[in-house]
């Protein structure tokens, strides 16, 4: 089955909202980040009418599938919409305490299967795609701290105040489970640092450090420690059966598509595994490898494919070196890199990165 073309607005997941199940974008991310920005413009006295309207969305069908999901191209382009029409960068933090549980339904079952906040956190990287499958998240561990880290995936674009309304609706979503939002130490953020810093600070509650290369919430690790309000034994394995449902529900892709996805996304932190890659979808190594086999591929040549993919990005949109950049794409040599580079182009890296960038000229 064929995916739909890459520029549709709209990808339908779940089969509670009526609507079909369609694939559509490649990127996408959960609906209900537009209906906690429609709810944070109305209290701000915009209506937010117009704004769905000139991003191509639509806001009664939206408000009907929560947990329909917006391609990112179109999401980018309604936070760009969001930021001219309240002349703020910094509305992304306003965000947070309208996103509501109710409509965020599987981020906060996720929640509901953890006895502490720092349960949940640990949980959520394994779940990335209920966020959006257009970043790759990693939790980093000190004894002290948890940091929470969101990388945009290469080559595609990401709004910072997406970032910043993420990260106040996990301190929103902490609040509620252990009474206490104090638990940030201190956030990395990637956008540029803003004329005026204050807006952050106040937010977060903490120090801020802005053009970093990664997106972290630093959180003190005591407090999230702390036993929630929300614990419930008895329901825990019926919450994370229904997030793996609309996991399920949510990738109405091919096996090829999924698993192509899961690898960009985790290549951000480390070589993926075609075990890790089953682990995300709730199937077994063999079963992941019994699909692609039955679409034509197998996961070796996927995770080749997005080596050379990323490759061109790298030689053609940054300086970073050809050393450099056969690490981050998880290869043990040097020498290994520029011979499946030159399988791929015929070239070696440098010559084409010479090549590619007269043609940029």
């Amino acid at each position: 089955m064929k995916s739909k073309p890459a520029d549709a607005t709209l990808v339908s997941t779940s089969m509670e909202c009526g609507l079909a199940s369609e694939p559509k974008a490649k990127y996408t991310t959960i609906a209900a980040w537009s209906l906690a920005v429609a709810r944070t413009l109305d209290a701000a006295g915009i209506d937010p009418q117009p704004v769905f309207e000139g991003a191509g969305l639509s806001l009664q069908e939206l408000e009907s599938a929560p947990e329909s999901r917006i391609a990112i191209e179109r999401m980018t382009q309604f936070w760009g919409d969001v930021e001219k029409v309240t002349q703020s960068a910094a509305f992304g933090l306003s965000v947070g305490q309208y996103a509501y549980p109710m409509h965020f339904r599987a981020l906060g079952f996720l929640m509901m299967t953890s006895d502490t906040l720092a349960q949940a956190f640990e949980k959520l990287p394994s779940y990335y795609a209920l966020i959006s499958n257009s970043a790759g998240i990693k939790l980093q561990r000190t004894p002290q701290l948890i940091g929470f880290t969101i990388t945009p995936l290469d080559g595609v674009e990401i709004s910072h105040m997406a970032i910043d309304a993420f990260f106040s609706t996990l301190m929103h979503y902490g609040d509620l489970m252990i009474g206490d939002s104090c638990f940030t130490h201190r956030v990395d953020l990637m956008r540029a640092e803003p004329k005026d810093p204050r807006p952050w600070l106040d937010s977060f509650k903490a120090p801020v450090s802005f053009n970093r290369q990664e997106n972290c919430l630093w959180m003190d690790r005591g407090i999230l420690e702390k036993p929630t309000f929300m614990a419930n034994p008895e329901q825990a394995a019926e919450n994370e059966h229904r997030v793996r449902q609309y996991l399920n529900m949510m990738q109405a892709l091919t096996w090829q598509e999924k698993t192509s996805q899961a690898i960009h996304a985790m290549l951000v932190v480390a070589e993926p595994t075609a075990e890790q890659i089953a682990t995300i979808y709730n199937i077994s190594e063999r079963s992941l490898s019994r699909y692609l086999k039955l679409e034509g591929t197998n996961f070796r040549y996927l995770l080749g494919n997005k080596r050379k993919e990323l490759a061109h990005y790298y030689l053609k949109n940054s300086e970073i070196s050809v050393t450099q950049l056969a690490d981050k794409l998880g290869y043990s040599s040097l020498s290994n890199f520029t011979r499946a580079f030159h399988v791929w182009y015929g070239v070696s890296p440098s010559e084409y990165r010479s090549s590619v960038m007269v043609g940029v000229k």
